[in-house]
């Protein structure tokens, strides 16, 4: 209960618990918290262990590893995590978190190599099992990942935001507006008699009892969720300011303004959610920032100037900020290959004629892993049956012991042409039942196949995800 409901060591010496656990059992007699601090919470970590070490072997969790790492710094120290992403053997998508390691020094890309590294060590995970690695756009981690020659991605979710602080900050009434509102906010955080003033006045004027929300700078979309409380506290707001001041509430013309961002916004905020959702998946990075361009680019929206100007910045921003999205193989491969959206949201012939390549290169690979292993299980058999026939060899010949030389010569080279017989057709079935590796074959199944793929109607995206329709 301790660990799974995060509660502290001490939870044991308290009267109720141990009220409760006297009617429970009256038999069981508690131990101190030092005991569960010290020598149980080491055994049940070990378990914890060797339960995820055993998850993530290959052969639960494939041979194939994605990871999340990320960095952020508190008010004593700065941490680091690692999170593992895998489908297991059932088919089912898991993660398990491996680390939170505390940082020091200087976090450079040096530094971040070397710890992201040594975690991947603690765990006995070989560089060649990681497919990819999802991290922040800071410069840092981002020459921490190159140092490490690990294959990485940005964080979608994180350069959309980026792209919505572009837009926000390109227009100068847009960015007074949202300090007003910032300083309203902080004024009923601040103080309990303001937020019970205005609590009067929503009674008196029938408006719901919420509290002002205040917009926090690493997520976007809470200055969106405070620009809607702000206008759906307009009118309580107005009468604060005017019977009890503290702050300087918005003209007729800035809460116009509010409105037409909040319209402008809503959007972009389901676009994001839906690409930082727990279910969310590579795949859907270029249908998301398609659908996003379009929305930008529709002229249905508010008619303001300064509006109009700010979704021409957002759509300046994200073309350059994603403007090698499609030239990324694994985003490419996993927007093609979703059932939901295939090549769809392709912006261009030429990224389905790169995927196309992209997909025979992966084929050749396989094939020839495929082709070396079996190969190398031919080897072994053989070598094992050559070894199991010289010992039985040695065997005859001990119970043969002073037989004609000529007979022992003849068995000896009838063993070896048995020998060898038996490794030739284990070659031959090898290679009848071999993947062809022709180009020419390769290629035309391939596109065959993919033809075939993308002429059915793409799934509803809307239902289960791919993965767990395949169960």
């Amino acid at each position: 209960m301790i660990v799974t409901d995060n509660q502290p060591f001490t939870v044991v010496s308290d009267v109720g618990f141990k009220r409760l656990m006297a009617a429970a059992e009256p038999r069981y007699a508690l131990k101190s918290d030092k005991y569960y601090r010290t020598e149980k919470l080491q055994e049940v970590h070990h378990k914890v262990v060797d339960k995820i070490k055993a998850l993530i072997q290959p052969e639960n969790a494939g041979y194939s590893l994605s990871f999340t790492t990320d960095c952020w710094s508190g008010v004593t120290e700065s941490l680091i995590s690692l999170t593992c992403h895998f489908i297991d053997a059932e088919w089912t998508r898991k993660q398990v978190v491996l680390n939170t390691r505390a940082m020091h020094g200087s976090h450079t890309g040096e530094y971040l190599k070397e710890t992201f590294l040594s975690m991947l060590e603690d765990w006995k995970i070989s560089k060649d099992r990681v497919a990819l690695v999802l991290r922040d756009s800071g410069a840092n981690i981002v020459k921490g990942m190159r140092l490490a020659e690990l294959p990485d991605l940005s964080c979608t979710a994180h350069t959309l935001q980026l792209v919505v602080n572009d837009g926000l900050s390109s227009q100068r009434a847009v960015t007074d507006v949202i300090a007003i509102l910032k300083k309203c906010a902080t004024h009923f955080h601040h103080s309990i008699l303001a937020k019970q003033r205005l609590r009067d006045i929503q009674r008196e004027l029938g408006l719901p009892e919420h509290n002002i929300i205040q917009a926090v700078p690493t997520r976007w979309n809470s200055t969106l969720h405070m620009l809607q409380r702000m206008l759906e506290q307009k009118r309580a707001l107005t009468i604060y300011c005017g019977e009890h001041g503290g702050f300087a509430g918005p003209t007729a013309h800035q809460w116009d303004l509010v409105s037409s961002l909040i319209e402008t916004l809503l959007p972009i905020e389901e676009v994001t959610l839906q690409v930082s959702h727990s279910n969310s998946s590579a795949s859907c990075i270029i249908p998301c920032l398609t659908v996003l361009k379009m929305l930008l680019q529709d002229d249905e929206g508010p008619p303001q100037k300064g509006i109009r100007t700010l979704r021409q910045a957002m759509r300046e921003s994200l073309d350059k900020r994603f403007a090698k999205v499609e030239d990324t193989k694994i985003v490419v491969l996993a927007c093609l290959l979703d059932p939901r959206y295939k090549s769809h949201a392709f912006s261009s012939a030429t990224t389905l004629s790169k995927a196309k390549g992209w997909l025979k290169e992966e084929e050749d690979a396989a094939t020839q892993q495929t082709t070396r292993e079996e190969h190398a299980a031919t080897e072994g058999a053989s070598m094992e049956e050559q070894a199991a026939a010289e010992e039985a060899s040695v065997e005859e010949q001990a119970a043969a012991y002073g037989t004609h030389e000529n007979d022992r010569n003849t068995h000896k080279r009838q063993r070896r042409e048995h020998t060898s017989f038996r490794s030739r057709v284990d070659e031959m079935f090898s290679s009848l039942l071999a993947p062809h590796t022709s180009d020419l074959l390769a290629s035309s199944c391939v596109e065959d196949e993919l033809h075939l793929y993308l002429k059915e109607p793409v799934i509803d995206r809307r239902g289960p995800t791919p993965v767990v329709e395949t169960e």
